[in-house]
């Protein structure tokens, strides 16, 4: 019977320590990170209206809104030795007004702004054509949804990154143009000077029939390539760490500058 009444006491003791550790509370120290200017923008072939945005990142801690920087200094060169100095249009918008975009042109952004001065440099690459859209028909979704697919004659023996940006206009309870939230990249290191036919997978499913669709293809550099290959890392959850795209602008900023081409495709889904 004693034998018996301490493996009881002993049981007790041991349930009383579990039931102790589960309701203690953990202070978990979230450390706040410096705010950091966010610069974002491109040069357009064809177009001599080129915007830049600047913002600033918030600590962990404060609401998701980022504010607009104004008052900043805003220049933007090429290598054909034409420079201008944006306009700020609104708060945190500036733009220039008569530079024009050629392709294979290089082009330099300087920002100077809070005592710092951030620059950055791409390179417009040449244009590949998209020569249509057909759409396929969607295996999963059994719902008789169609999944875009473009196509385009790659350049052989030229490094070629490309963009693409969808958005519908549904047939059926149409809300408007809704633009597809999700980064879609590709690029021909396993397709050098190929007709390449590569479906676009994104956030706002299948199309379709009869639904109005939208396609921008924008040829892009390298640089502006591992941008936003990393930071659709994040945005899938890829990265083992989230962290901070890798951003071709110098200085400590975030965001990108791109001197790019695009190319604007429109229809009907059949």
């Amino acid at each position: 019977m004693k034998l018996i009444s301490k493996i009881h006491l002993v049981s007790y003791f041991i349930i009383g320590l579990i039931l102790f550790s589960c309701t203690k509370v953990i202070n978990i120290d979230l450390k706040d990170s410096t705010p950091l200017y966010v610069i974002e923008g491109a040069v357009n072939k064809g177009d001599s209206v080129h915007i830049i945005t600047i913002t600033q990142s918030v600590l962990f801690s404060a609401t998701n809104t980022f504010p607009m920087v104004s008052g900043a200094s805003v220049v933007i060169s090429d290598d054909a030795n034409n420079s201008e100095i944006l306009t700020e249009i609104a708060p945190g918008k500036y733009a220039t007004a008569h530079l024009l975009g050629i392709e294979g042109r290089a082009y330099t952004l300087t920002v100077q702004v809070g005592g710092k001065v951030f620059t950055s440099t791409s390179t417009m690459p040449q244009q590949v054509n998209l020569i249509m859209m057909y759409f396929i028909d969607d295996s999963f979704g059994g719902n008789g949804g169609k999944i875009p697919v473009p196509i385009r004659q790659d350049p052989a023996g030229i490094q070629n990154n490309y963009k693409f940006e969808l958005s519908v206009n549904r047939h059926v309870k149409s809300k408007g143009w809704i633009m597809d939230s999700s980064i879609m990249i590709q690029n021909d290191d396993f397709a050098d000077g190929v007709i390449t036919e590569q479906p676009l997978f994104g956030t706002i499913g299948a199309f379709m029939p009869q639904d109005s669709f939208q396609v921008i293809m924008t040829c892009i550099d390298k640089n502006v390539y591992k941008y936003f290959y990393s930071l659709s890392l994040n945005q899938q959850g890829g990265a083992a760490t989230p962290a901070n795209p890798v951003s071709n602008i110098t200085g400590g900023a975030l965001g990108y500058f791109s001197a790019q081409t695009k190319q604007l495709m429109k229809g009907v889904v059949q």
